[in-house]
C-alpha cells in the first residue's frame, strides 16, 4: 500500500533522491499519491542522515523547538510532512481525523482505498478495527473538529493495549504510562486542544512504550490524574473544587477544577437576572442533562465555523453548517454569512481558534425568556488584507481591542440561546458575539 504523508493544509514535501534538494508540490488531502512521489520514509531507512539535515534546514520552525525529537522521528517515518510556505507549523491544531491517520500509519496498520468516499473513511475504519477508538470516545461523529487532549488520550491509551472505565481513568493511565504530560505545572487540561507537536510527541511515546521503554512520568501531572481519580466529579466526569473558590462562589452550584475564578467572576450579561445557582433549584431543562448536553454541542459547533475560517477552502458549505446552529428565525443571517464567505475568500482571510461552552454556567433572562452559556475561547487572526468585518461578529469592530494579526487571544463570554418554537432545542442568538457587554478578551497568556 502506497504511503501517505500528512499536511493539515493538503501540502507535501517531496525530496528528490539524486541532489536532496526540497522542493513543494500540492496535492489534496484525500488524493492518492502515485508512485512517482518519493516517500521520505524510504529514504532516511537507508540512512541518508543528509537528507534529516536538509528538513531540519528548510523547516526552520522545528529547530530548537521542545518537539523537535518527536517531529524528526515523524518525518523519518514518513508520516507527516511540511507546508507550501517552507514551514512545519508545529503549533497548528490536529483534527480528530489527522490524529487516527497519524497514528495508523506510525503503527504500520494497513489501509484501505476511499472508494469515493471522505479521505479520511479508510483511516477511521482502520482505526475502529484494530481498537484504537470506541464510538464512546467522541461525542459526535465529526472527524473535522479539533482533538481535543482527552480525545487523544482515549486513542493513546488504546494503543498501548489498555483501556478504562472512565475518562479520568484513561488521563490515569496515560500519564502514568508517560504518554502524555502536563500543561504547566502538571495540569490536565482535558478539554484543551492538540497541535501538530503535541500529536506527535504522543505518537513517539506510543511507539516506545510499545516497544518496551519505559517513559519519564510528568510527577505533577500524575498526583493531580490521581486527585482527579477519587475527586468528586460532575455530570461530566470533570473534578468539583472545594478550596480557592471565587467571590461569587454561592451563584454556582459548584465550582470546577479546571476554569479559573475569573471565568466564575466575569459580569454577566447585562440582561441575564437568574444565575446558575437559581437555575440548579427548579428548572427543569437546567437539571436535564441530555438539554445541556445539546445546548453545548449546539454553541460549540457554531463556533467551530466562526472560529476556523480559510480563504483557500470556505465555500457556501461553511454558511449553511453554521446557520445551521443559529436560531433559524433569522434568514438574514444566512444570507449575511454567505456574503461573508465571498468577503473570506476576496480579503483573504485565515482564522483559527477554539471555544469550549460550560453547561454548569448556564444562566438565564426570564425577562427576554433567554438562556446564557458561559464559554471559554481562544483565536489568533492568520491573516487578513482589511481589519474591517474580519471575523462573523457584530460587534468585534466595536471592541476596544484592535486585534492583531499572528496574535493569540482569549477570554470568555455569555452566549445567548434562543429558539422561534417552543422547545427547549435551543440555538445560538442571532445577536450572539464573543465581545458583548461584560465579556473579557486580552492576549493569550
Amino acid at each position: 500500500m502506497k504511503k501517505v504523508l500528512l499536511a493539515s493544509t493538503a501540502a507535501l514535501t517531496i525530496f528528490s533522491a539524486s541532489s536532496l534538494q526540497v522542493s513543494n508540490v500540492y496535492a489534496l488531502e484525500k488524493e492518492s499519491i502515485t508512485d512517482t512521489l518519493l516517500d521520505v520514509s524510504d529514504k532516511v531507512k537507508d540512512g541518508a542522515t543528509q537528507l534529516v539535515n536538509a528538513v531540519v534546514a528548510t523547516f526552520k520552525d522545528i529547530k530548537g523547538h521542545w518537539a523537535e525529537s518527536s517531529i524528526l522521528a515523524a518525518i523519518k517515518q514518513g508520516i507527516v510532512s511540511g507546508y507550501p510556505d517552507g514551514l512545519f507549523h508545529p503549533d497548528n491544531k490536529v483534527t480528530r481525523a489527522e490524529f487516527l491517520k497519524l497514528t495508523v500509519g506510525s503503527l504500520g496498520y494497513e489501509v484501505g482505498t476511499t472508494n469515493g468516499g471522505t479521505w479520511y473513511g479508510p483511516y477511521v475504519s482502520t482505526a475502529k478495527a484494530n481498537n484504537l477508538y470506541n464510538e464512546s470516545d467522541f461525542p459526535s461523529s465529526d472527524w473535522s473538529k479539533p482533538m481535543t487532549r482527552l480525545e487523544m488520550v482515549h486513542v493513546a491509551v488504546r494503543a498501548i493495549g489498555k483501556t478504562a472505565a472512565s475518562d479520568k481513568e484513561f488521563m490515569y493511565i496515560a500519564v502514568k504510562n508517560g504518554l502524555i504530560s502536563g500543561v504547566g505545572n502538571g495540569k490536565l487540561d482535558p478539554d484543551g486542544t492538540t497541535t501538530r507537536a503535541q500529536a506527535l510527541t504522543v505518537i513517539d511515546r506510543i511507539n516506545k512504550v510499545r516497544n518496551g521503554e519505559t517513559l519519564k512520568v510528568d510527577a505533577a501531572a500524575l498526583a493531580n490524574a490521581e486527585k482527579a481519580m477519587n475527586a468528586k466529579t460532575d455530570f461530566w466526569g470533570h473534578v468539583i473544587r472545594t478550596t480557592d473558590l471565587p467571590k461569587n462562589a454561592k451563584n454556582y452550584p459548584y465550582i470546577l477544577e479546571e476554569y479559573p475564578n475569573e471565568m466564575y467572576e466575569m459580569k454577566p450579561y447585562q440582561s441575564i437576572d437568574t444565575n446558575s445557582m437559581q437555575l440548579s433549584k427548579n428548572d427543569i431543562a437546567y437539571n436535564y442533562k441530555p438539554t445541556l448536553d445539546l445546548w453545548k454541542k449546539t454553541t460549540e459547533a457554531y463556533y467551530g465555523q466562526i472560529l476556523n475560517v480559510d480563504y483557500k477552502t470556505i465555500d457556501e458549505k461553511w454558511a449553511t453548517k453554521a446557520f445551521s446552529n443559529a436560531n433559524q428565525s433569522s434568514r438574514v443571517m444566512l444570507a449575511d454569512m454567505k456574503r461573508y464567505v465571498e468577503y473570506v475568500k476576496s480579503n483573504k482571510i485565515v482564522i483559527t481558534g477554539n471555544l469550549v461552552a460550560e453547561p454548569s454556567m448556564v444562566m438565564m433572562s426570564k425577562r427576554f425568556g433567554e438562556y446564557y452559556i458561559r464559554v471559554k475561547f481562544e483565536f489568533t487572526l492568520k491573516n487578513f488584507n482589511k481589519y474591517e468585518g474580519v471575523m462573523f461578529d457584530p460587534f468585534i469592530g466595536d471592541h476596544s481591542i484592535k486585534f492583531k494579526k499572528g496574535t493569540r487571544y482569549e477570554g470568555y463570554a455569555d452566549i445567548p440561546l434562543t429558539t422561534n418554537a417552543n422547545d427547549l432545542d435551543l440555538k445560538v442568538g442571532g445577536l450572539t458575539s464573543l465581545f458583548n457587554f461584560g465579556s473579557i478578551v486580552r492576549v493569550a497568556k
